[in-house]
């Protein structure tokens, strides 16, 4: 049944949907020539070329590979392949093949929106989930409302326009999410397939898959056994809720180890290890090490090694709890409450409003149904709760399945308001189109710069808030830096970016790389994060090293991530930069 008020018939949702979704595409498109170099996307693009091209995954297998198969069969399909690099001074990284690949054939900006390219099918996976879930469960106008919302909000946009993995993990999740709840409402062999399918997808998508579903699914289980006092469908026997289970797991793994080219490959050979280099396993628990040790040791033949090189990976990354920044303080490990914190500036205030709406609307439904009204927000609750011990704060991307959940129920939320009776209704039906304008002001302020979009809570210096983990800043302002020292006719200056990119291709004058504590004069171009963090092109200096820069006003931001000075040789905070020009904020091609 739809949500009071509402209808399953109209085909309007389903064309306003698609014009939004037209709509959202035709904005992401539009910032791939102005956002330059994102810091993680020649990491992304080596690893997919490495598997597509030399069938081996050793470069970074952190990741599973659905999303980096997604960013690098454009790639592929174009003619790109592994790099032949000449001698380096160093190891050779992802970073060296992956700018090899974006750079050495002389088509770097086609290359880089080829790669970005391959995340559209999947936003439109996440904004088609976002559509079906809110339509079934809470009618025609919150399915509209909930598509309306979710490609509107600029962190989605953000992630949807650069070639990470987040809105292939976010889509791929949310499907499996949808996926679950049908399956305990009517537990058949063909609901176990699609639950298999899905899962399978979203495993193989991110690693973030083997913590958020379990969380979810055991939320919306104790949701369901609260309101209807049964657990999978209405009258499954246990026989046969285990044979489907083993179903969606066999199908779960066959989906993952294609992924992975159906690899079979020893132990040692598929994880780049020797017997001689045996990890030191003092991050996991004593079980797992000495697993771990044995087989290392003893090199068996194993399906898909890189699956089990990337988990011990990530887990080795989570364990070591490296430094995060929130609110201007630094702290290794990070807060328990960053994601809160973090989904609370990255959102717009009206979206939040009528997600809060939304749960407020659960208690109309009647106890049958309000299990599955209450799904979405049921796990995008055990997604944020399942995270606040996880000791790698580094960007609220990588809980970016909640805002898909929190759309669907915002989407309800919408519905609420436009169906409320009585004498409340006309406030509440002009609450809502305030709302949503509102909504529509927020996502055109964000402009084409989705990645620094934060809300009004964040105030007028969200680097003060957060600055790193692309939440702020991500080296996408690179190309703007590039054209404003042009535009300056500055031949020379002082730069400290949080980029991954080759400078020396990017069109730049002459620079030097700061040192610590030491002032310079001159042209200087600081990124925040550079200057909040201390990281900069591949290195981190130490707390307070650009304090003296306080000293000093800049003559001009550039984007939103990188500050310009002009610092003059006798050293006086009150001298006047030459030459001075407009800021450049607005959107550039290159």
């Amino acid at each position: 049944m739809p949500f009071p008020g509402g209808t399953h018939n109209s085909r309007w949702p389903v064309v306003f949907a698609g014009l939004l979704a037209l709509v959202a595409v035709v904005r992401i498109v539009s910032t791939y020539s102005l956002t330059s170099q994102a810091f993680d996307e020649p990491c992304h693009v080596a690893a997919a070329i490495e598997l597509l091209d030399r069938h081996t995954y050793t470069l970074d297998p952190v990741h599973p590979p659905l999303a980096r198969i997604a960013i690098g069969l454009p790639l592929y399909l174009a003619g790109e392949r592994y790099p032949k690099l000449p001698p380096l001074d160093h190891e050779i990284t992802y970073n060296d093949v992956g700018n090899a690949v974006l750079y050495d054939s002389g088509h770097y900006v086609r290359n880089l929106k080829l790669a970005r390219s391959g995340l559209l099918p999947f936003f439109l996976l996440g904004t088609a989930i976002v559509f079906l879930w809110a339509r079934r469960e809470y009618g025609d106008l919150a399915g509209a409302m909930a598509a309306a919302l979710f490609t509107t909000l600029p962190n989605v946009l953000a992630f949807s326009s650069v070639a990470y993995t987040d809105m292939v993990a976010a889509s791929t999740q949310v499907t499996l999410f949808l996926a679950f709840v049908g399956w305990l409402d009517k537990a058949t062999k063909r609901s176990a397939l699609w639950l298999g399918l899905a899962a399978g997808l979203a495993l193989a998508s991110k690693a973030t898959t083997l913590i958020f579903f379990p969380a979810a699914a055991a939320a919306i289980v104790l949701g369901k056994w609260a309101c209807t006092r049964t657990v999978v469908g209405e009258n499954a026997a246990p026989r046969q809720i285990v044979r489907q289970i083993a179903i969606a797991m066999a199908l779960a793994g066959v989906t993952v180890w294609a992924t992975y080219g159906f690899a079979l490959e020893h132990v040692r050979e598929g994880m780049n290890l020797s017997a001689e280099s045996m990890p030191s396993f003092q991050h996991f628990p004593a079980p797992l090490a000495r697993a771990g040790r044995w087989l290392i040791a003893n090199d068996p033949l194993v399906p898909a090694p890189a699956l089990m090189k990337g988990v011990a990976d990530a887990w080795v990354l989570n364990k070591s709890r490296p430094a995060a920044y929130l609110m201007g303080h630094i702290k290794p490990g990070g807060w328990w409450y960053f994601f809160l914190v973090g989904v609370a500036v990255k959102s717009p205030l009206p979206f939040l409003i009528l997600a809060g709406l939304g749960v407020v609307s659960l208690k109309t439904f009647d106890a049958q149904r309000r299990w599955r009204a209450m799904a979405p927000a049921l796990a995008a609750l055990a997604v944020l709760l399942v995270t606040m011990p996880v000791g790698y704060n580094a960007g609220v991307r990588h809980v970016m399945v909640v805002f898909p959940l929190l759309a669907i129920v915002a989407g309800c939320g919408s519905s609420y308001l436009w169906n409320m009776q009585g004498g409340r209704r006309l406030a509440a039906r002009v609450g809502l189109i305030v709302l949503l304008f509102w909504q529509g002001v927020s996502t055109v302020r964000a402009g084409g710069d989705f990645l620094a979009f934060f809300n009004e809570l964040a105030g007028t210096d969200p680097s003060k808030v957060m600055v790193a983990g692309c939440d702020l800043d991500c080296g996408q302002d690179l190309f703007r830096l590039s054209r404003e020292l042009q535009a300056r006719h500055i031949s020379h200056a002082t730069i400290a970016l949080w980029t991954s990119a080759d400078p020396s291709r990017m069109q730049l004058p002459d620079f030097d790389v700061p040192q610590a504590y030491r002032p310079v004069a001159g042209w200087f171009a600081i990124s925040l994060r550079a200057l909040r963090l201390g990281n900069s092109f591949h290195m981190s200096y130490p707390p307070g090293a650009f304090e003296w820069l306080k000293a000093y006003q800049p003559v001009g931001r550039v984007g939103k991530t990188i500050l310009l000075y002009y610092i003059p040789e006798d050293g006086r905070a009150e001298a006047q930069a030459p030459n001075p020009i407009s800021v450049v904020d607005n959107d550039v091609s290159h």
